[in-house]
């Protein structure tokens, strides 16, 4: 009995995911006071925020490739859709609904990472 890697992977995406989609609110609020009050002329604010918008994007499509391959050897799709649908949240709307995200994409991970085996 085999594990697919990309579910494996896409598992600890979610985890890495829902840390930084809790946080991301907190991250580029302070980032944005930070600067508001020394006067700084770089964003970092915005600089964390396309970091985070990019996690989101590679989540999306490492669930996408492994909604793919589970589909060809018969593993329940039900994790990985569940985690192109809160990445893509987080990816479409940002830290506004980062919470959302975050609590789907938990759920998320745990479908990908059960115990979902194939013959190989």
């Amino acid at each position: 009995m085999k594990k697919l890697g990309v579910n494996t992977a896409g598992g600890v995406m979610d985890i890495i995911g829902a840390i930084i989609y809790l946080t991301a609110i907190f991250v580029i609020v302070g980032s944005a006071v930070g600067e508001a009050v020394t006067m700084g002329t770089t964003s970092t604010a915005e600089t964390l925020s396309t970091l985070f918008l990019i996690y989101a994007g590679i989540a999306v499509v490492v669930h996408i490739v492994g909604v793919v391959q589970s589909r060809k050897v018969g593993i329940k799709l039900v994790g990985n859709i569940l985690g192109i649908i809160g990445h893509a949240i987080y990816l479409l709307f940002g830290a506004a609904f980062g919470w959302i995200a975050m609590i789907i994409v938990i759920i998320s991970a745990v479908f990908t990472l059960k115990d979902n085996k194939y013959q190989a």
